[in-house]
């Protein structure tokens, strides 16, 4: 836990029946706040968990999660 301005924003998209998750550096876009800390580790870790489609509430499988979305978060330190 953490406050809002320390994590990484994303939010799922539809896209027919299915979902995609992107990136909300601004807090804009609609939908639920998906967070996660700005560490690579912390995203795969909730990636490979499934946290990003229960936080979305998606059913598993129809929620899109590209790796390509940890580019810009720090590595391991």
């Amino acid at each position: 836990m953490a406050a809002k301005p320390s994590l990484a924003r994303f939010t799922a998209r539809i896209e027919g029946e299915h979902f995609t998750m992107v990136r909300d550096d601004c807090s804009t876009l609609p939908g639920r706040g998906l967070y996660v800390c700005f560490k690579r580790a912390c995203f795969e870790r909730a990636r490979a968990r499934g946290a990003f489609a229960r936080g979305a509430r998606v059913p598993a499988g129809h929620l899109a999660v590209d790796v390509g979305l940890a580019d810009g978060l720090e590595g391991e330190e």
